[in-house]
């Protein structure tokens, strides 16, 4: 598995509210989301990490795409998928504001570390060099 070669570690939601969460969604969204399986797909992920000896880190998606990962903000629509920091001024589509605030809260899980925590320090510079 890449993520062991890396030593990095597997991050992803904490999904399980998510069948309460349909009931106020519309029909279309429902019937696509019940289709993906998501249960059997975090099972999935989290049975192959635990198999490759690779850290498995859930965090609680509330907020993951409408808060400003840089202050903390709440963020504003600004056109389709896209938000706005009204405080800082960052700016960026809907996901790439979700991955950046599941790194934040993941690393926040870790101690703040950008390894895992019984990975070996990495350096930029090669000994002996």
């Amino acid at each position: 598995m890449l993520a062991k070669q890396r030593q990095h570690a597997v991050v992803r939601e904490d999904l399980t509210n998510l069948v309460e969460a349909l009931r106020k969604l519309p029909k279309e969204h429902k019937t696509a989301l019940l289709i993906l399986g998501y249960r059997r797909l975090e099972y999935w992920i989290d049975w192959k990490s635990k198999k490759h000896g690779v850290p498995s880190i859930v965090i609680n998606p509330k907020g993951t795409s409408s808060i400003c990962p840089i202050c903390g903000s709440k963020l504003v629509e600004v056109g389709y998928r896209r938000f706005k920091c009204p405080k800082c001024g960052f700016e960026a589509n809907r996901d790439t504001i979700a991955v950046l605030n599941i790194e934040k809260r993941a690393l926040e899980k870790m101690g703040g570390s950008l390894t895992t925590p019984t990975a070996p320090q990495m350096t930029d510079v090669i000994p002996n060099r």
